[in-house]
């Protein structure tokens, strides 16, 4: 498998992930990009770039600064589905969106702006499956045996939705919020919850092998789960 590109977008400087697929697909994780950031761009010139092309789009949840860029692929890929788990679409949900009252008492008026003209999720998950079990409506059968080695990891405590992506076969964990080198995601946000954030750590701490390759959601990636606590 070619390796995962690492791209820093947003106005909180998210890891957002390109992760390859088969021949010349792949999908993004957490896309971020975004006019305020002064990175709209960034990661449609890197997958035209390269010659890729983007089949899908998940979200390890929905927190605004890890999807201020869905607008953006939606546009220049419109058949790239949207999936998130189901308590996040609430994230989703235009000028309705949970995280609007947040924002604004924030004084992130124009963050709310881009919130509120956001795509909705195409596609909502609630058990751990596989990512070929989401996407299941992709045609081409290449891509979706690549989609098979990539399960969703249900990790509450972040947000009630947060999940994490585990590739098995590679000993890859894309961990969104729930895990950061040496630390984890905030639980003092609507919908956080402490106890599930650790009972969230120590269930991928206790198995998932010690040489599993951590990519976070902010700073800091490609360490070691064993290392890391």
């Amino acid at each position: 498998m070619d390796s995962i590109v690492t791209l820093q977008t947003g106005l909180l400087t998210i890891n957002t992930y390109i992760v390859p697929l088969c021949n010349d697909a792949v999908f993004v994780v957490d896309p971020a990009a975004c006019s305020l950031s002064n990175d709209e761009y960034k990661i449609i010139d890197y997958i035209k770039k390269n010659g890729k092309r983007l089949v899908a789009i998940f979200l390890t949840h929905g927190h605004f600064d890890h999807i201020t860029g869905l607008g953006v692929l939606k546009k220049e890929w419109s058949s790239a589905p949207i999936a998130i788990h189901e308590k996040e679409t609430d994230a989703l949900a235009g000028s309705k969106s949970s995280q609007i009252p947040l924002l604004q008492m924030w004084g992130m008026e124009e963050v709310c702006s881009i919130v509120k003209e956001l795509p909705k999720q195409d596609i909502t998950f609630s058990e751990e499956k596989t990512l070929d079990n989401v996407f299941q409506n992709i045609q081409e059968k290449e891509i979706l045996d690549a989609l098979r080695k990539w399960k969703i990891i249900n990790t509450p405590g972040h947000s009630p939705g947060s999940v994490c992506l585990y590739n098995a076969d590679d000993k890859i964990l894309i961990s969104g919020d729930t895990m950061f080198y040496h630390s984890w995601g905030r639980t003092d946000l609507p919908g956080g919850n402490e106890d599930q954030m650790m009972n969230s750590l120590r269930m991928l701490i206790n198995t998932l092998p010690d040489d599993t390759v951590v990519y976070p959601g902010h700073e800091h990636y490609g360490f070691t789960l064993g290392s890391n606590f």
